[in-house]
């Protein structure tokens, strides 16, 4: 399955890869992507239940909340290296680079959106801690 949080209306939805090659090349592009996306997206609920068990850590709700931040970018960026590594491997398949490029683009999307998850989170380990 695709990570897709919204369609963005761009992409011409008849186009497909004329071989099997870039057909497989662009499932493995897609599917690497959407993989990457998903490991990122429970990695962000894993520290989200650690940061609900255990409020009153050592580190400050601003340390706390910049670390997920970084590691928000960090993730962003990885997802965009993945995006980079399989265009080089399917140069000249302009069509699919792009169908690859509003993907890509919804994956960052959505992982950014996963940031404003903790909003709450940290305002309720704010309320806690200063108890």
């Amino acid at each position: 399955a695709v990570v897709s949080t919204q369609s963005t209306g761009t992409m011409d939805e008849t186009a497909k890869p004329s071989s099997t090659r870039e057909t497989a090349l662009l499932d493995g592009a897609l599917s690497s992507v959407a993989s990457f996306s998903a490991r990122s997206v429970e990695l962000f609920k894993k520290i989200a239940e650690l940061s609900l068990l255990k409020p009153t850590l050592e580190v400050d709700v601003k340390t706390q909340a910049d670390t997920v931040k970084f590691l928000n970018e960090v993730l962003c960026a990885e997802v965009e290296n993945i995006r980079e590594q399989w265009e080089v491997r399917m140069e000249g398949q302009s069509g699919d680079i792009e169908w690859l490029f509003v993907e890509t683009s919804n994956a960052v999307s959505y992982l950014q959106e996963t940031l404003h998850f903790f909003v709450p989170i940290l305002k309720w380990i704010l309320v806690k801690t200063s108890m």
